[in-house]
Order: C-alpha cells, then sequence, then structure tokens
C-alpha cells in the first residue's frame, strides 16, 4: 500500500488530485524466496486530476502500468537465461514460455547494445590496442562468421556475417565506427583474404600469424611424418604408435614421466620420426626462448635447415607456407599476442549452438554471442 496520500498527475505534473476509491487489486509476480513464488498485491488506486480532468491509476516504480510481472522479475529472467534455454528458465520459474522469451528478447536487445557500446568505446580510448581476427563455424565446411576481439582489453567487439572479402568490406560499409579504431597489431590466421582486408582497414598496424595455427602446421607435418613411418613397422610397434600419437603433439614439458617414457621409446621406432619430433620441440622452443624479432628471425633460419634435414615431403610442404608468412610469423616477438582468448569464445560459442539446437533468428544469435562471451568483461568493467 502506497504511504503517500496522493500522487501527482502523469499529465499536467499537478498535486491537486483526489482519490476515486480502489475498485480493485493487482496480483504482480516478484522474485521468488526460495522455492516459492512471491506475488505482491497492489492496491489500484483511481485518481482524479482536478487540475485537467485527467483520470488515472496509482503507478508503481517497480512495475510497468497494466503488468503482471515487477520489472525486477523481469531482471532476474535475463540473468537466469545466461547459460541456459529460455524452455528450461520457463519451466524453472513455472511462467509461460512466451512471457519468459519475451523477458529476455526485450532484456537481451538492451543489454548486448549497452555492452557493445561499452566496449568499443573502451577500445578507442585504449593505447596500443591490440585486435584478434578470427572465424568460427555456424555449420561446418559451409556456414562462417567473423568475430573481432579487443585482445588487450579481453572483450569480442562484434560479429561480421561470413568470412569472404566481399561479406568483411560490406561491413565496414556499414560500420564506418570500425576506421575510427587504431590498433597497432591484429593477429590471425595465415588466410590471405583476412591480411589483405586488415591491411587496408589498418595499415599501419603489424599482422601478426597466431601461433595456434603456425604450431597446427608443425603438428600436422609431424603427424604425417608419423603416419608413413608406422605403415613399415612391426605390427606390435604400428599399434603402440598408433594408440599414443596424440602425445607427439603435446609439448615434451608437459608430459608426465610415463608419457615422456612412452614418447621416448616410440619416436625411437624410426629416425626419421625421431627427427621430426625434435624438429616440432625446436620450434616450440624457439618462441618461448626468442628475446626479439631480430634474433628470431636468424634462428628460425636454422630450424628451416633442422626441417629440411628431414627430408621427408611432409616438413618440406610445411616450411614452404611458413616461408610464405615468415614476416608475420617473426612480427609475433615484436608484440606477443596471441588468440588463444578468442579460441576459448569460440567454445563458448558451439556450447550455446549446441544448447540451443542453434537459434534461428539472426539478431537474438548475434546478441547472445555479444553478452555470453564478454559477460566477465563486464564484470570486471562493472567492479571498475
Amino acid at each position: 500500500m502506497p504511504i503517500d496520500r496522493i500522487q501527482p498527475c502523469p499529465i499536467c505534473h499537478s498535486e491537486q488530485v483526489k482519490r476515486n476509491g480502489t475498485p480493485y487489486k493487482r496480483c504482480v509476480r516478484h522474485l521468488s524466496m526460495g522455492v516459492s513464488h512471491t506475488y505482491l498485491l497492489l492496491q489500484a488506486i483511481a485518481l482524479e486530476c482536478q487540475n485537467c480532468g485527467a483520470n488515472f491509476v496509482w503507478q508503481y516504480d517497480f512495475v510497468a502500468p497494466k503488468k503482471r510481472y515487477t520489472i525486477a522479475f523481469q531482471n532476474q529472467c535475463l540473468q537466469k537465461g545466461h547459460g541456459t534455454t529460455v524452455k528450461s528458465l520457463a519451466r524453472f520459474e513455472e511462467a509461460p514460455y512466451t512471457t519468459v522469451e519475451r523477458f529476455f528478447k526485450v532484456g537481451i536487445q538492451i543489454e548486448s547494445e549497452a555492452t557493445q557500446q561499452t566496449c568499443f568505446q573502451d577500445a578507442m580510448d585504449r593505447q596500443g590496442l591490440v585486435l584478434g581476427i578470427d572465424d568460427f563455424a555456424i555449420r561446418k565446411g559451409h556456414t562462417y562468421n567473423t568475430g573481432i576481439h579487443d585482445l588487450k582489453g579481453g572483450s569480442m567487439l562484434d560479429i561480421i556475417s561470413g568470412r569472404k572479402k566481399e561479406d568483411l568490406h560490406t561491413y565496414a560499409e556499414a560500420h564506418p565506427f570500425l576506421h575510427v579504431l587504431n590498433p597497432v597489431a591484429v593477429v590471425m590466421d595465415m588466410s590471405f583474404t583476412y591480411h589483405q582486408v586488415i591491411g587496408s582497414w589498418f595499415p599501419r598496424a603489424i599482422r601478426i600469424v597466431d601461433r595456434f595455427h603456425v604450431n597446427r602446421y608443425v603438428t600436422e607435418a609431424l603427424q604425417d611424418v608419423r603416419r608413413d613411418v608406422q605403415k613399415g613397422l612391426p605390427p606390435h610397434a604400428r599399434k603402440k604408435l598408433k594408440r599414443n600419437h596424440r602425445l607427439l603433439a603435446k609439448r615434451g614439458d608437459e608430459l608426465s614421466d610415463k608419457e615422456l617414457a612412452t614418447v621416448q621409446t616410440i619416436i625411437h621406432y624410426h629416425p626419421t620420426l625421431a627427427q621430426a619430433y625434435e624438429w616440432k620441440e625446436a620450434f616450440i622452443e624457439w618462441y618461448d626462448l626468442s628475446t626479439n624479432a631480430k634474433q628470431a628471425a636468424i634462428t628460425l633460419q636454422k630450424w628451416y635447415k633442422q626441417g629440411h634435414a628431414i627430408q621427408h615431403q611432409a616438413s618440406e610442404e610445411c616450411l614452404k607456407t611458413l616461408k610464405n608468412w615468415e614476416k608475420e610469423i617473426v612480427n609475433y616477438h615484436r608484440l606477443r599476442y596471441t588468440n588463444a582468448v578468442v579460441e576459448g569464445r569460440h567454445n563458448k560459442i558451439k556450447a550455446l549452438q549446441r544448447r540451443h539446437y542453434f537459434t534461428r533468428n539472426p539478431n537474438v544469435y548475434h546478441q547472445r554471442i555479444l553478452v555470453e562471451c564478454n559477460e566477465d568483461y563486464m564484470n570486471q568493467y562493472m567492479e571498475i
């Protein structure tokens, strides 16, 4: 029940208002208390303005007019909707699905716009901005999106529909504020399209090939050598090598004593495999131990010679690719940033897609990704 006797007129803001009684009570759903639902019984007090003659009902700040759910309940639906489905949330709250869905869609749109605006403003104000560009699959092998990330700030700025050159240029034309960003570096994979487009967008930024993608090329070359070698091994050796092939891709300093003993056994089944494994480990050391770009460029030439000494087609093809991107690979030692956090967001996006059996509404899909991927960033931003 309101404490005040009257409420100012919402039209003329006059306080010359009189009561005309309470014709009914409103039953409004509020936040739950434990497992019990809470309902507020609000008096619908009829009021009449003596100044302008308007008739209105008492308005409450915590619930909109003619609504049966408080604003706090609507906000709770949005917060609880992160990491779950609307169907599960509606079942948990014992509320109609369409009602919860409406609250969630309205809330996610407002929150995504505020989140994106905050992230972009923070990126524009940042000194030494470093961007990360990478694609993720909607339908693997068919449809992809491209994410733009602020690696230094730890936020996801936006999502581009597609990964082709025309898709990127269409996005840039529709979002001119993209050119306001002034990154010192951009991290991406070895996609010629990305490097060409980013070179036109940010000509002053150095382009860095992501360490994860480069390591994957070397690891795949090692696995190709392993597949070729194991064909000529005795059955017991071939079986053991195939069973433990994942250990070859693992960093040597992260292996347990038992795993290390297994690796030492299987790589000595063939001298070419041992050479390829040492070559792979030497590349990891090159990334970890190079102190600057100049030294890295010199020691990389020694690593090339080590790879040529293997004399295998897989290592030669790998070296050919890496030589084409040598400048961008060495740039990692100018500014040590990777897209590791981006790959983590991709896992979160995949989980979201599996949880919802994908989202048919592209706008809601876009908004959910921006909100859920920036949840930790926004929590830290609000604390600051």
